[in-house]
C-alpha cells in the first residue's frame, strides 16, 4: 500500500509556487497543506493533489467569530486533511483542550486529522484525547515529529523511529503513524521503508516540486 505524503507549506507558499504545483502531474497521492489564504486559490473542482489545511478553529459551524476559519469552512473548500497540534502552535500557547476540540471538529466533518506529537507524546495526549483517537482511528493520523529533528537536518535512526512508532501503535491501538522532521528525498526511502511508518510529513522539502515528486516516488 502506498504511504501518505503530506507537504506542510506554512508561511513559505505563494501564488506563483501554487500555480506550478496545480499544473504538475503525478501528485494524486500527495496532500499539500496550504496556508488558509492559498486554499481558496486552488481551482474549484481541482483533481490533482489533495488539499490540506494547517489548523482550524476551536469553534464549529458558521457563527459570528471574526477571523476564525472553522472545519466546516475548510470542508466546503475541498480540504481533506487538517494538521493539528503542531509544536509551533503548542509553543505559542495552544492547550491540549483546544487541540482536542479542533480534533473533534475535523473528525465530525469527515476529514482526516493529522495530530502532531513529539518525543513527549504521552504527556500531550490526555485520557480524553486517547479515547477519541482510539474510537475514530480511521480519521486520525499521529505525526511523530521529534523536536530535535524539526528544521535541523538531524534525523533519528531507523531503529529509533521504528521503536517510537511501535510504541505508539502498541499504546493507542490501530492508528496510523507518520514521521516528520528534516525529511528529504535522500532519506525518505529509508524512512518510508519502516514497517510501522505509514507516511511522512514534510516541511521545507515540500516547497520544491521535483524534490517532492522524488519523495512521492519513494513511497
Amino acid at each position: 500500500m502506498k504511504k501518505l505524503i503530506i507537504g506542510n507549506w506554512k508561511m513559505n507558499g505563494n501564488i506563483d509556487l501554487l500555480e506550478n504545483f496545480v499544473n504538475a502531474e503525478g501528485m494524486d497521492d500527495v496532500v499539500i497543506s496550504l496556508p488558509n489564504i492559498l486554499i481558496g486559490a486552488v481551482p474549484h473542482g481541482f483533481s490533482g493533489f489533495k488539499i490540506g489545511a494547517q489548523d482550524c478553529s476551536v469553534y464549529s459551524g458558521y457563527g459570528a467569530h471574526t477571523g476564525e476559519v472553522s472545519a466546516e469552512m475548510l470542508k466546503e473548500l475541498g480540504v481533506s486533511h487538517v494538521i493539528l497540534g503542531h509544536s509551533e502552535r503548542r509553543s505559542a500557547g495552544e492547550s491540549k483542550e483546544q487541540v482536542l476540540q479542533k480534533l473533534k471538529n475535523v473528525v465530525n466533518n469527515n476529514m482526516i486529522a493529522i495530530l502532531c506529537v513529539d518525543e513527549n507524546y504521552e504527556s500531550l495526549l490526555d485520557n480524553e484525547t486517547v479515547d477519541f483517537i482510539t474510537k475514530y482511528s480511521d480519521n486520525v493520523f499521529l505525526a511523530y515529529e521529534p523536536l530535535s529533528a524539526i528544521g535541523t537536518g538531524v534525523v533519528p535512526t531507523v531503529d529509533e523511529i521504528s521503536d517510537v512508532a511501535s510504541n505508539i501503535k502498541a499504546k493507542y491501538g490501530d492508528i496510523r503513524v507518520l514521521y516528520g522532521g528534516s525529511v528529504k528525498s535522500s532519506n525518505s526511502s529509508e524512512i518510508l521503508s519502516i514497517q510501522n511508518i505509514d507516511g511522512v510529513l514534510i516541511g521545507g522539502s515540500s516547497l520544491k516540486l521535483e524534490e517532492l515528486k522524488k519523495i512521492n516516488y519513494n513511497a
